[in-house]
C-alpha cells in the first residue's frame, strides 16, 4: 500500500491501435453504486442444523438484513445466496441488527450444502461480470472486495496468495488522453481511429517501491475495478469532459509495464479508502506461479491454446485471410499496438493456416525484423505478443510464428494480400 499525491504525468505515448474498446462516463451501471458492499471472509462456521452457514469477517459498505449477495472464492464460480441474520460488532459489544456498517460481522447465508467456504472468500453485492462488455461498466467484485484487506491481512501469505489470484484475472479501467476523438460505431462502441495518439497517466507513489532506482520516483500505472473508484479521482476531469479509458486485462498491463522503465508498478483503486499498490517484482511473482503459467503461459499443441513455433519449411500448408470478427478484430488491435510501440519491428503480418493433411487451422503471425537480429533478439518480442494474445485467442486457439524473409511461400501470399493480412508496417 502506498499514498499518493493527484500530480500526473502524461505518458510518452505508444501509437493507439484501431477497434480498441473504450468506456466512457455514461456507461450503463450494473449495481446501484448508492449502497454497494463488500466482507471478506476471516472464519466460517457451519450450521449443526444444516440451515446455511455462518461467517465472519470485515464489512465494508453497508448490508441489509435479506441481501441477494454473491460469494467468491479464488477459482470457483461465484455462488448466489441471500442474508439471513446479522451479527454486528457495535461499541466494543456485538448485537442482533437488522444492516450495519463498516465493521466485524458474523452473517448467517443461505448457501448450498456443497459449497465449502476458505477463508479470504469476499461477499458482496455486485453480480458477476463473465464477458467484458464495452456497453456496461466494469466490474471487478472479488478484486474489488478482497484489497479493501490489505491493512488488515496485509501479513498473511494466503491473504496475498487470493489477492494475486483476482488481480491476474483483473479487467481494468485506465484513464487515457487521446489527441483525436474516438469514433463511436454501428455497435455503439467507442472506437480509437487508426494513428490516434494516447498518453497513459501516472502516479507518484510517496513510499519508494521494490525495484526502484534510487535516483528515481516510483511512479505506477493508475488502475480502477469499476467506474465508482475511477469516480473518486478528483480534477481527473475539467469542466465537464467526458472521461475516455480503455480497458486492459492484466495480462496487457504487465506486458505495457515490462516494455520499458517508465513504472515501477501499479495502483489498484489510489483513490479508494484503502488502495493497493503492487511493486514490479511482486507482478512477477505472481506470473511466475505454476497456477498462473498452466493458466495463462504459452501451451504445447497437446494443451489446446497458444504454441509458439516457426513454420517448418517445406511444410504443405494453405495460407488466407482470418475471417472477420470479434476475435480477429481484437488480436489484430493487439498486434498493430504493439508494433506501433517497438522501433525494431518492422512490420507484422496477421494470416490464417490450415495444414492439408490435418485441417487443423491456426492464425499466423509473420513478424519482420532488422536482418541482424538473432533468434535470442526476437524471443522476447514473441513472448511478450503471446501475453497479449493468448487471453483473446480462443475460437482460434493456436498461434504460431514465422519470420518475413525465411519462407517464401508465405512472403508470396503476404504480398499478394497486403492490404487484407499486413498489420502493421514501419
Amino acid at each position: 500500500m502506498g499514498l499518493f499525491d493527484k500530480k500526473k504525468k502524461e505518458k510518452a505515448a505508444a501509437e493507439a491501435a484501431e477497434n480498441i474498446k473504450l468506456e466512457d462516463a455514461d456507461v450503463t451501471a450494473s449495481v446501484d453504486t448508492n449502497r454497494r458492499f463488500s466482507v471478506i471472509v476471516d472464519g466460517v462456521t457451519t450450521m449443526l442444523d444444516g440451515n446455511g452457514s455462518i461467517v465472519s469477517g470485515s464489512l465494508f459498505g453497508k448490508v441489509v438484513k435479506g441481501d441477494k449477495v454473491y460469494v467468491y472464492m479464488a477459482g470457483a464460480p461465484a455462488v448466489e445466496c441471500e442474508i439471513q441474520a446479522i451479527e454486528a460488532k457495535l461499541e466494543e459489544k456485538t448485537s442482533i441488527v437488522d444492516e450495519a456498517s463498516d465493521t466485524k460481522v458474523s452473517l448467517q447465508l443461505t448457501l448450498p450444502d456443497e459449497v465449502q467456504l476458505k477463508k479470504y472468500s469476499v461477499i458482496t453485492n455486485v453480480p458477476p461480470q463473465d464477458k467484458v462488455n464495452p456497453k456496461v461498466s466494469v466490474e471487478n467484485p472479488a478484486l474489488a472486495g478482497i484489497i479493501n484487506g490489505m491493512t488488515t491481512y496485509g501479513t498473511d501469505n494466503g491473504f496475498h496468495a487470493t489477492v494475486a489470484y483476482h488481480v491476474s484475472h483483473g479487467h481494468f479501467l485506465t484513464p487515457i488522453k487521446m489527441d483525436a476523438e474516438p469514433e463511436v460505431n454501428e455497435k455503439g462502441v467507442a472506437v480509437i481511429k487508426k494513428d490516434t495518439r494516447i498518453g497513459f497517466y501516472m502516479l507518484k507513489s510517496q513510499i519508494k517501491l521494490a525495484g526502484t532506482p534510487e535516483d528515481k520516483d516510483s511512479m505506477v500505472l493508475p488502475l480502477f475495478t469499476d467506474w465508482n473508484s475511477l469516480r473518486r479521482w478528483e480534477g481527473l476531469s475539467k469542466d465537464g469532459q467526458k472521461v475516455h479509458t480503455q480497458i486492459l486485462s492484466f495480462q496487457d498491463v504487465y506486458a505495457l509495464l515490462k516494455r520499458g522503465d517508465a513504472y515501477a508498478g501499479i495502483a489498484i483503486n489510489p483513490f479508494n479508502p484503502v488502495p493497493c499498490t503492487l511493486p514490479i517484482p511482486y507482478l512477477d511473482t505472481i506470473t511466475g506461479t505454476p497456477g498462473y503459467q498452466a493458466e495463462f503461459a504459452p501451451k504445447t499443441e497437446a494443451g489446446g491454446h497458444v504454441k509458439e513455433e516457426k513454420i517448418p519449411a517445406g511444410k504443405k500448408i494453405l495460407l488466407g485471410v482470418p475471417k472477420d470478427g470479434e476475435e480477429t478484430s481484437a488480436i489484430r488491435a493487439k498486434l498493430l499496438e504493439y508494433g506501433q510501440a517497438h522501433d525494431d519491428i518492422y512490420s507484422i503480418s496477421f494470416l490464417t493456416k490450415v495444414e492439408e493433411d490435418t485441417k487443423i487451422v491456426r492464425h499466423l503471425v509473420v513478424l519482420e525484423f532488422p536482418e541482424d537480429y538473432t533468434p535470442e533478439n526476437m524471443k522476447p518480442h514473441m513472448e511478450a505478443i503471446y501475453q497479449s494474445l493468448a487471453p483473446i485467442a480462443k475460437e482460434i486457439n493456436q498461434i504460431e510464428y514465422a519470420i518475413k524473409g525465411k519462407i517464401p511461400a508465405i512472403d508470396n501470399v503476404v504480398a499478394e494480400h497486403a492490404l487484407q493480412m499486413v498489420v502493421y508496417t514501419k
